[in-house]
C-alpha cells in the first residue's frame, strides 16, 4: 500500500518525490526529482504495489498506470476537498459584486442649504485613473486576441500576463475594477440599532450609552461610541452615504462550512449574504453534499452528486465534476476504500525538519539517508537540482 507525494526543494521552482508505506508507516524510498518517468521506473521494480494512494497531480497517475497497471489509484480526499474549495473561491469571484453587505443605514437628519463645494481633482487621482485606464487597455488587448482564437497560454505569453490573471479576465464578462481596500468596521457597528433607538428615545448620554452596551457584550472603548453618536447632535450636519461593505471571495467562502461549526456571527453574515449572493445557498448544498458523500463511503451518492453539480449552472463547480469523470476510478476509490495521503503528509513535515538542519552542508544523499530507516550512505555523486 503505497502513498505518493512531491516535496519541495525549493519551493515554486524544483520538487522531489517521497514514497511511504501505509501499512508499515515508514518511508520506502525518496527520488530527487518530480516525474512520470521516475516514478514509473521506481515502480517497475516494486512488484508488490497493490494500492497506489496521490493527489490529483497528471504526473504520478501517469507514472503510475504505467509502472504498475494492476495496482488501484486512490484520489486523496483532502486534495479533492481542496480543489472544491478552490472551484467554489472561482464560483464567488464570479460573483464578487453581489458579495457586499450595507451598512447600518442612519437616522434621518436635515441636509444643509447650500451645496458643497465640487471637490478638486488632486494628482493621487490622476494617478489612480491612469493605472485604470493602463489596466483596461490591457483588458481589452487580452479580449481581443481571446476573440480572435488564441490560447490562455498564448496570450499570456505574449503580453507578459500571468496566466491566472488572463484566465479569471476572460471569465469575468466584463472590466474587472480594483476592490478598495476591506476594512472591518467598528464593533459598536454591531450595535448601531440599539443606539439608534436609545438615542430617539432621549438618552443623549454617551458614557450610558457606552455602559449600556458594554453589558449586552461590546468591547470596545468609550471614545467610539462617542464618535459614533457626535454627529447626531447637530442635525443640520451633512454625513456621507455609507458605503456598501464587500466580502472577499476567501472570506465568503467561510459560508461553505459545516452549520454545526459556524459562530453566531458567521451564521448571521451567511444569511445576509445568502440574501444578496442566492446561489451561495446553492453552494452551500453542493458543498455539503460532497462532505456527506466522502463520510458515507457509497460510489452511487458519489455519481447522484456529479450530476447535481454538472446541472447546477455553477460554472466552476461544474468544471470540478467534469475533472472528476476523467479519474473516476481513483475518485471512486477515495469514496469507497480508507486509503488517504494523511501520514504521508506527515512524513513530508519530518522531511522538511530534516533538509532544514542540514541546509548548506549536504545534498540529496544525506537526505535520502536519514530520511530513510536504516538507509545506507552512498557517497557516489548523484545529478540534483540547483
Amino acid at each position: 500500500m503505497l502513498g505518493v507525494d512531491d516535496w519541495a526543494w525549493r519551493k515554486g521552482h524544483t520538487y522531489g518525490t517521497i514514497l511511504v508505506d501505509l501499512e508499515q508507516h515508514c518511508v520506502v524510498d525518496l527520488l530527487p526529482c518530480r516525474s512520470a518517468e521516475s516514478f514509473e521506473a521506481w515502480l517497475k521494480e516494486q512488484p508488490r504495489i497493490g494500492v497506489i494512494s496521490r493527489d490529483r497531480s497528471g504526473l504520478y497517475a501517469e507514472g503510475a498506470r504505467l509502472g504498475s497497471p494492476a495496482a488501484m489509484q486512490v484520489a486523496d480526499r483532502f486534495h479533492l476537498l481542496l480543489n472544491l474549495s478552490a472551484a467554489v473561491e472561482r464560483a464567488l469571484e464570479e460573483r464578487s459584486r453581489q458579495l457586499q453587505l450595507p451598512f447600518p443605514a442612519p437616522p434621518p437628519r436635515v441636509s444643509l442649504a447650500q451645496d458643497s463645494p465640487q471637490a478638486k481633482t488632486t494628482r493621487q487621482d490622476s494617478l489612480k485613473q491612469q493605472r485604470r485606464q493602463r489596466r483596461l487597455d490591457r483588458y481589452g488587448q487580452v479580449i481581443g486576441l481571446y476573440h480572435q482564437g488564441c490560447s490562455q497560454r498564448r496570450i499570456s505569453e505574449s503580453l507578459e500576463i500571468e496566466r491566472k490573471t488572463v484566465r479569471r479576465w476572460i471569465r469575468a464578462g466584463q472590466f474587472p475594477e480594483r476592490k478598495p481596500p476591506r476594512q472591518r468596521p467598528p464593533q459598536v457597528h454591531r450595535f448601531a440599532e440599539y443606539l439608534q433607538r436609545r438615542w430617539e428615545e432621549g438618552c443623549h448620554n454617551a458614557t450610558r450609552l457606552f455602559q449600556e452596551i458594554r453589558l449586552q457584550g461590546y468591547r470596545g472603548g468609550r471614545g467610539m461610541v462617542a464618535r459614533h453618536v457626535a454627529g447626531w447632535r447637530n442635525p443640520a450636519q451633512v454625513f456621507p452615504t455609507a458605503r456598501p461593505q464587500k466580502i472577499t471571495p476567501k472570506h465568503a467562502i467561510l459560508g461553505t462550512k459545516p452549520a454545526a461549526q459556524l459562530t453566531a456571527e458567521q451564521q448571521l453574515l451567511l444569511d445576509q449574504l445568502s440574501a444578496k449572493c442566492p446561489d451561495l445557498l446553492g453552494l452551500r448544498k453542493l458543498v455539503g453534499d460532497f462532505r456527506e458523500v466522502l463520510r458515507c463511503g457509497e460510489g452511487q451518492s458519489l455519481l447522484v452528486w456529479m450530476k447535481n453539480a454538472k446541472h447546477s449552472g455553477i460554472g466552476p463547480v461544474a468544471r470540478f465534476a467534469v475533472g472528476l469523470e476523467k479519474d473516476f476510478s481513483a475518485v471512486l476509490a477515495a469514496v469507497e476504500t480508507p486509503w488517504s495521503n494523511g501520514q504521508v503528509e506527515g512524513q513530508i513535515n519530518r522531511l522538511k525538519t530534516l533538509k532544514r538542519q542540514m541546509f548548506g552542508r549536504a545534498g540529496f544523499p544525506l537526505l535520502r539517508a536519514r530520511v530513510l530507516p536504516y538507509a545506507p550512505f552512498d557517497f557516489t555523486p548523484v545529478s540534483q537540482p540547483p
